[in-house]
């Protein structure tokens, strides 16, 4: 026996490391007390679809940011609508971490975020509503013009019209200049409406 156990941990590296990283080893793993053993189980599980509910789960629960980020990663990478769904649930939370990090995985699921982005912009809080909004800043996505004139021509909330100029001057200057320009004309008392009126009257 004794001869057994010692073939056994002389086995190749690669092929013991095949052995610890089968799905249920990264699930076992990714429970496990060691934030190290966890954040690298979350990127060892890149790709696998069935691995999404657990993942989720394990983000919802993760207290430390690194491993938190890496579960982040892993989940933006497979783009679902389920994983924005329950992502764009954290806008709405209290943790400021938490909402910054949502923000950041939801502008790296383009299809993803399609999904979540119409009740967002129209059903959330004036924060979510906001929030929404920094989503649209970095997203990769050829409905982020249209969600920007929609947000301008419908909000309420001057501040959440504001964030989509600014968020325009990032992606067009014509864009923003309409924008600027429906914006100015719909709250023409705000005096930072002006001024972004200015600057992309300004830009060539």
């Amino acid at each position: 026996m004794g001869l057994v156990k010692k073939a056994a941990a002389c086995a190749p590296a690669d092929e013991r490391r095949a052995h610890e990283r089968d799905l249920d080893g990264l699930l076992a793993q990714l429970r496990g007390t060691g934030a190290e053993e966890r954040r690298r189980a979350a990127l060892d599980l890149a790709g696998v679809v069935g691995a999404v509910p657990a993942l989720l789960a394990a983000a919802e629960a993760e207290q430390q940011p690194t491993v938190r980020d890496a579960l982040l990663t892993t989940l933006a990478a497979h783009d679902l609508p389920e994983v924005a769904h329950h992502l764009a649930g954290w806008l709405a939370g209290d943790d400021a971490a938490r909402r910054n990090a949502a923000v950041v995985a939801l502008q790296a699921m383009p299809g993803g975020s399609a999904a979540v982005l119409d009740d967002l912009l129209t059903r959330g809080d004036v924060r979510v509503r906001t929030l929404a909004v920094m989503v649209l800043s970095a997203l990769v996505h050829p409905g982020v013009p249209a969600w920007l004139e929609s947000v301008v021509e419908r909000d309420e909330e001057e501040n959440v019209v504001a964030a989509a100029v600014d968020t325009a001057q990032l992606t067009d200057d014509a864009l923003a200049r309409r924008l600027a320009e429906r914006a100015a004309a719909r709250f023409p008392a705000n005096p930072y409406l002006r001024f972004l009126l200015t600057l992309a009257a300004g830009a060539r």
